[in-house]
């Protein structure tokens, strides 16, 4: 008699299997991390962040250059079995995945830990439209974590826990290190740390970040916020007269 604990539709000798997508894709089953093949990590990705998408929408997506895009994914999905022994993903013209079949992406995030990246760096640049795709689920991801987290960092400087406050205002400044907005607040709250000489470190760093993406890097003599530049009048906020005055308010 089968287990009542397995899956419907799911042979309950078939080990579970565990989808990584954020950082590095992998894939556990059976116990065994296994890595994975960048389109196919793609094509994983896009079933579980567009439920039932079509099969006709992602092997054009994932095979636009092919000459039969839909025997190209069937040659993947049949890939899926040979490879790890297992249906990754099921479905006649819709895919899904298949039962019993887990995803970070679908997770709830540990309270506390930055999430990871939307198949960390990997690039598609020839696959121009699924890479579109792509940039605007990493776009959508990163804008949520920061929601998120901006909403434990407020709870947390309520509660006076400007420690907790400061760890998470570091994930945010790690997420997007271009934000002065980010960075302006880790440095106030450093400040109200009593911890000037990290709340300098933090304006540091981003104007020097700013200054190296913009514009050359000025003369270390004249110091990284008072040399005019030469071909741009673009000046990082944080080099204006007052601002740094402004992070304590």
């Amino acid at each position: 008699m089968p287990s009542s604990s397995a899956p419907a539709g799911r042979d309950a000798g078939a080990p579970d299997v565990r989808l990584r997508l954020l950082d590095d894709p992998t894939l556990l089953v059976a116990g065994t991390v296994r890595s994975l093949e960048r389109r196919a990590a793609g094509l994983l990705a896009l079933v579980v962040l567009e439920p039932a998408v079509t099969r006709a929408r992602a092997a054009a997506l994932l095979w636009p250059d092919s000459h039969d895009p839909r025997r190209a994914l069937r040659q993947q999905l049949s890939r899926f079995r040979k490879v790890y022994g297992v249906e990754l993903l099921v479905g006649e013209e819709a895919l899904r995945l298949a039962p019993g079949v887990a995803s970070d992406l679908t997770a709830e995030p540990a309270a506390g830990q930055p999430a990871g990246a939307l198949l960390a760096e990997l690039r598609f640049d020839d696959c121009e439209a699924f890479d579109a795709w792509l940039a605007q689920q990493r776009a959508q991801r990163r804008q949520l974590t920061a929601i998120d987290i901006g909403q434990q960092l407020a709870d947390a400087e309520a509660r006076g826990d400007l420690d907790a406050a400061v760890r998470l205002a570091e994930q945010l400044v790690q997420a997007d290190g271009d934000s002065e907005r980010h960075a302006r607040t880790l440095m106030r709250l450093h400040y109200l740390r009593g911890d000037v000489g990290q709340a300098q470190s933090v304006y540091e760093r981003l104007t020097d970040r700013l200054q190296r993406a913009h514009r050359p890097r000025p003369r270390p003599s004249r110091g990284p916020c008072t040399r005019r530049p030469r071909r741009s009048s673009w000046t990082p906020c944080c080099a204006h007269p007052g601002w740094w005055a402004g992070v304590a308010r």
